[in-house]
């Protein structure tokens, strides 16, 4: 068996992610997971995280509390959960392009929240988001049950090594589709107008200046169908690069029939950036709509 090492207590999103990561890299059946803070226990272990003051991958230590602990060129320093998908990452999930979404999309955040750095600012809402370690921390023992932090501990890496493993599955497909973005933008003779002849997320033409709309087959599980999707203007905002006639919005069936003039139309959305139609043509005539 192979000793994998963190620290003993109370757990945060970056050492539940590491030792899910290590139950990837290495295969669960072949892990013990000892938490520890003894220093006689650490120095047996195959592979610490978290814990021992030491970050050197050659002899695989990857603690990120010590002086001079590396920190990233955006200046989001490591946490236990970053440096262990530094190393392994691109192992883990057999591709360099899936890595870089996963640190992207988890890594930065983990590591952000374990070193007291601040991604969101609350606005005029006065809304909170849930962080991962929030969301991590409900499984900690609580203090008046009889729940024991180690068996909680265990819990929460189960849940988060599934969620992992999702995450790297979304990463792979990301990349097919954003391949097949690109080919479908080159392919078009109109680069405003995108048809895919399956699913896929207008997000993925932000990048393309021209594109405005995206046409492609409705999902099995919400019905028959061809969908005509605006492309967002950026990630960061819910605007986009075009609208359907505001006559269009909130419309379904006969009376968005009669309102567009054509036949199959089924829905707008009242934010007027997504209608539904019956088959690939009526979609396509409804495209020119969009401005």
């Amino acid at each position: 068996m192979i000793k994998i090492v963190t620290h003993s207590g109370g757990f945060h999103a970056d050492d539940v992610f590491a030792v899910a990561a290590f139950q990837l890299l290495l295969g669960k059946e072949n892990i013990e997971v000892v938490r520890t803070r003894d220093e006689a226990i650490i120095a047996t272990a195959g592979y610490v995280v978290d814990v021992g003051g030491v970050y050197d991958h050659k002899v695989q230590r990857y603690d990120h509390h010590q002086i001079g602990a590396p920190v990233r060129d955006n200046g989001i320093p490591y946490a236990g959960f970053g440096l262990v998908w530094r190393h392994y990452g691109e192992e883990i999930c057999g591709s360099k392009e899936v890595a870089e979404y996963i640190e992207e999309k988890l890594c930065l955040q983990v590591d952000a929240g374990d070193n007291g750095v601040s991604l969101h600012e609350i606005n005029d809402y006065n809304v909170k988001t849930t962080s991962l370690d929030g969301f991590i921390k409900e499984w900690q023992a609580a203090p008046d049950s009889e729940e024991v932090m180690d068996t909680q501990f265990e819990k929460v890496v189960e849940v988060i090594r599934e969620y992992l493993s999702r995450k790297i599955a979304a990463g792979k497909r990301k990349v097919l589709d954003r391949a097949l973005a690109k080919e479908l933008y080159d392919m078009a003779l109109d680069k405003r107008i995108i048809v895919s002849e399956t699913g896929l997320s207008s997000k993925l033409f932000i990048e393309f200046e021209e594109v405005k709309v995206v046409i492609f087959p409705n999902h099995p599980d919400n019905g028959s169908g061809w969908l005509v999707v605006a492309v967002p203007e950026s990630e960061k905002n819910f605007g986009s690069k075009a609208l359907f006639p505001i006559g269009w919005a909130g419309l379904t069936g006969n009376e968005l029939v009669a309102v567009s003039g054509i036949a199959g139309a089924r829905f707008c959305h009242r934010n007027r950036h997504l209608v539904v139609f019956e088959d690939k043509e009526s979609a396509l005539q409804a495209a020119s709509f969009a401005t």
